[in-house]
């Protein structure tokens, strides 16, 4: 089929004209949006931020190739040439954003390769609206500004590659007398402390000493307020042009582009333009306004930077007039806005869920289309689990994921609060399963023969296994009812706290609730991002599988299939079923169904608020051990998503020391030597008898 002759012409007269307009958009889009990617956890801005990242590089090459062979002898070449070097400036990006991924910093050798090609191209056109030289100068300038761009934003990419930032790792020690802004400072210099840690380099350790020293007296309001710092801190140093913008030189070429832009817009506008297309001028109007006002933004969000204040509080001539140009520019923060420095939330998947709506009637069409829609616009994630070995066909289950939960306060604190009081723990007392610990510390019952049992049970199981068990146990435990008798002692009933406040209550309810979200996103973990613990495989695969099955099999024997069309409304019946339903083990291999309602009865046997200490010590254990053993550069990825509480945890666990076992080890290695000596003498005296006999 063959395209009409006025539609071809029509794509002729606009493509160029349309298409530059499409890359300016983009750099609007990049420069607000790649802005809010860190602070905002929303799928919907990862997947504009995405596309717009990547169509920016495309548009502006195919638009260079379009201007390269528009080129006619009419007046407009002038005009058209004015063009080539704003596209070059789109390709250096805005400050917010140069990188979408890690990867993307590894390929900055790339990048700087491809300014050649497309100067090439600009010069091309250029020289094709010779000898015409109305609007050269402001051309030349624009060229300046685009090179300047293109260049940080290589050099950007650089120094957030491994190997450049293994060259930045720096020993500068920052220091600030002004009070009010000195956590602001520290919370720079910490970061700079463990900044080696991303690369997997180990920090000074004089340093690392003084930066744990700071963290365990800080408060942890205060620590919380640091960590949500440091992620700040790293992102703007991998993903955008923050360590080349903070710096003598980037402000130097900030005021050199802004004077250039100003100035190629004022000439532009003493030019005559009566030859001129009135849409080629009008569009260039659209460019040049548009860039001297992203340059402005860019330039206001320079100077109410985080690291803008931490430079002026480094200069040493002038330190005076530099605090207190520092103190205004808190003050002008402090008013315009509340700032918002990280933003976490906990993905949610939850087994028992799962396994009702896997027991659950099938559903009607139109029940399964409004539950498909409801799926695809709210981003929910399955994985399914196969029994490949089995020789006949046998059912997949699908685990779906729940929406988000935001990480509060409480639950953030309460993470902190664990962590800080496992800092003075002995590193054998670190090694044992979760809330083991948690349990020889109750009081208010005997306990101690339940410890020895746990310990030796939890010691077999894997970390994945482990995680499985105590998400069902907190399930069965969050929907017990207070008021039921204990299913091993029939006239037992738990005594229940007395809250005579409401304060109280609250501090129970959001320990409960603190419980569950961290149950199941470390479920979610898991099953859907293995990839960051290392976890799911081998056995474990085929024991959750048996485990989901297990579980399916016992609700659809002890519930009636009709009424679960709603699971989330027999959540609790089915919960009592599980507790109170004498356990059979039979299967040889193992049940990590019924070691977790055994579990469950032994945090039964406890009084309410111990119970839940125990589970969330047992939960923060968990989340811990998961974070030390994930890989830094898988961190380094997931500060691009913003909403990861493991990396929050792996960098809370940097600071305060509780991953670096062999950090700690350094200061008792002092008579190492002598050990060392002694036993060489040993050996030499087993030698000499050795040869006289």
């Amino acid at each position: 089929m063959e395209i009409p002759l006025k539609y071809k012409q029509l794509w002729n007269n606009w493509d160029v004209r349309v298409l530059i307009l499409l890359s300016l958009s983009i750099q609007i889009i990049l420069i607000f949006l790649g802005r809010m990617r860190r602070t905002s956890t929303s799928r919907w801005i990862q997947i504009v931020v995405w596309a717009s990242y990547l169509f920016a590089d495309w548009v502006a090459d195919f638009v260079l190739g379009q201007l390269s062979s528009s080129m006619d002898d009419s007046s407009s070449n002038v005009v058209i040439a004015f063009w080539a070097p704003f596209l070059i400036l789109h390709l250096g990006g805005p400050d917010t954003i140069t990188a979408y991924s890690t990867e993307d910093n590894e390929l900055w050798a790339r990048h700087l390769l491809g300014l050649g090609y497309e100067l090439f191209i600009s010069f091309y056109v250029l020289f094709r609206s010779l000898p015409n030289t109305r609007l050269l100068v402001p051309t030349l300038l624009i060229f300046l500004v685009a090179i300047i761009k293109y260049i940080e934003r290589s050099y950007s990419l650089y120094k957030a590659s491994v190997k450049g930032i293994q060259s930045s790792v720096s020993s500068s020690h920052i220091t600030l007398p002004t009070k009010d802004l000195n956590a602001l400072v520290q919370a720079f210099w910490l970061y700079s402390v463990i900044k080696p840690y991303f690369v997997d380099v180990f920090p000074i350790l004089p340093q690392y000493d003084e930066s744990k020293n700071i963290v365990t007296e800080m408060s942890i309001e205060d620590v919380l307020m640091v960590l949500r710092k440091d992620l700040s801190y790293a992102y703007d140093e991998f993903y955008t042009k923050a360590i080349v913008n903070h710096s003598i030189p980037g402000y130097v070429l900030r005021v050199i582009c802004s004077t250039c832009i100003l100035l190629a817009f004022s000439l532009f506008i003493l030019e005559p333009k009566d030859d001129f297309n009135n849409l080629d001028v009008a569009i260039t109007y659209v460019l040049l306004t548009t860039s001297i006002c992203l340059d402005f933004m860019a330039t206001i969000m320079l100077i109410l930077s985080d690291r803008m204040i931490v430079s002026l509080l480094n200069i040493k001539k002038l330190s005076n007039w530099s605090v207190l140009l520092a103190e205004y520019i808190m003050r002008i923060k402090n008013t315009c806005h509340k700032r918002s420095y990280w933003s976490i939330k906990l993905p949610q998947l939850n087994i028992l869920i799962n396994c009702l709506s896997i027991s659950s009637p099938n559903k009607t069409l139109r029940q399964s289309m409004m539950s498909w829609v409801a799926k695809k616009l709210s981003f929910v994630q399955e994985t399914k689990l196969y029994m490949f070995w089995a020789l006949t066909k046998q059912e997949t289950y699908t685990l779906q994921t729940m929406q988000p939960i935001q990480a509060t306060q409480e639950v953030l604190e309460i993470i902190v609060a664990h962590l800080k009081r496992r800092m003075n723990y002995p590193v054998e007392e670190l090694n044992k399963p979760a809330g083991s610990l948690a349990l020889q510390q109750v009081r208010n019952i005997d306990v101690d023969w339940a410890v020895v049992p746990f310990v030796q049970l939890f010691e077999r199981l894997s970390f994945d296994q482990q995680v499985l068990i105590w998400h069902i146990t907190t399930e069965l435990c969050f929907h017990w009812n207070p008021e039921s008798q204990h299913p091993l002692s029939p006239h037992r009933i738990e005594m229940k706290v007395e809250e005579n406040s409401l304060e109280g209550v609250k501090r129970k309810i959001s320990k409960m609730e603190a419980c569950k979200y961290l149950s199941n996103y470390m479920m979610h973990m898991v099953m859907i991002r293995s990839d960051m613990m290392s976890t799911m495989g081998g056995l474990s695969y085929m024991l959750f599988r048996e485990t989901i099955e297990e579980m399916v099999e016992f609700i659809r024997e002890s519930c009636d299939g009709h009424q679960l069309l709603k699971p989330s409304e027999k959540v609790e019946e089915v919960c009592m079923k599980m507790i109170v339903t004498p356990i059979e083990f039979n299967n040889l291999t193992a049940s990590l169904f019924g070691t977790a309602r055994v579990l469950a009865r032994l945090m039964l046997i406890l009084r309410e608020e111990e119970r839940w200490q125990v589970i969330t010590t047992a939960w923060v254990e968990l989340l811990q051990k998961g974070a030390k053993d994930s890989k830094a550069n898988i961190h380094m990825k997931q500060l691009s998503r913003g909403d990861e509480l493991l990396t929050f945890m792996w960098l809370c666990n940097k600071h305060l020391m509780l991953d670096d076992m062999h950090v700690r080890g350094i200061h008792d290695m002092a008579g190492l030597h002598e050990k060392a000596k002694h036993l060489i003498s040993e050996i030499e005296l087993h030698l000499q008898d050795h040869t006289f006999n």
